[in-house]
């Protein structure tokens, strides 16, 4: 009876971690862990961003320019970190997810590993500690960390002539002119679009904030935001400490 006991409680807590990482969609990845003396020292943040966007959550490095839709909402965000475990036989490491009160929400199961050399160690260790995370098969479910601001009723006067309130911009229509072999396709997904060209491939996924005409966008490895500015798409992202810009042609 108590070994059945403990096994129910057991399921009952990892059902709660799930939970706790399914509240969340963003995470920051640092790009010098605290244990390790250089920047992505084995690799270890480049792959720590891959498993967790394998995962599904949408990752940002630490020293990336972070969309402000996003930032202004810190608590909507959680922090990574990969520690080293302290088996005296085994290469091990550990992943611990943070809120924005350093509280920690989850916390994966040990990987270890017996290889000596920690250039083939650590990138396996890692890898193991995820098998955990993706047994959770996480799915964000859409909640919100952060305090919405109060709404503040205001009564006008009967005289006051009502304002119009500006509508959202709607994206810019394809002219007949349009080059259809750059064309790419939005189809609605649960949390935004995804945009294809004519083969079809999927080039961009999307993923929407609180403006019409903003997304978070991933292409490939590439992460950034797809914006309309001047009656034009742009997919601008970082590379080599650089903002590029790149004109989109989209049909809705």
């Amino acid at each position: 009876m108590k070994k059945l006991l403990f096994i129910v409680l057991l399921l009952s807590s990892i059902q709660l971690f799930s939970q706790g990482l399914n509240d969340y969609q963003y995470v920051i990845v640092p790009t010098k862990f605290n244990d390790f003396k250089v920047e992505n020292e084995y690799r270890l943040s480049t792959i720590t961003k891959f498993n967790l966007e394998k995962m599904g959550f949408i990752v940002f490095y630490e020293n990336t320019d972070i969309p402000s839709e996003i930032t202004k909402n810190r608590c909507d965000i959680l922090t990574v970190n990969v520690t080293k475990g302290n088996k005296f036989l085994f290469t091990s490491l550990l992943i611990t997810f943070k809120d924005c009160y350093e509280k920690i929400v989850h916390q994966s199961e040990v990987g270890k590993t017996k290889e000596k050399e920690f250039k083939v160690a650590y990138p396996i260790a890692l890898d193991e500690a995820f098998q955990s995370l993706f047994a959770l098969n996480y799915k964000y479910n859409g909640t919100k960390k952060s305090i919405a601001e109060p709404v503040v009723e205001v009564t006008l006067p009967k005289t006051t002539v009502p304002v119009e309130k500006p509508k959202a911009s709607l994206p810019p229509p394809v002219s007949e002119t349009t080059d259809y072999s750059n064309l790419l396709f939005a189809q609605p997904t649960a949390n935004g679009f995804q945009l294809v060209d004519s083969t079809p491939k999927v080039v961009f996924k999307l993923f929407k904030t609180d403006s019409p005409t903003m997304f978070i966008a991933q292409k490939g490895n590439q992460n950034g935001v797809v914006s309309l500015k001047d009656g034009s798409w742009l997919f601008e992202y970082q590379e080599n400490e650089k903002v590029v810009s790149e004109k989109l042609e989209i049909k809705f």
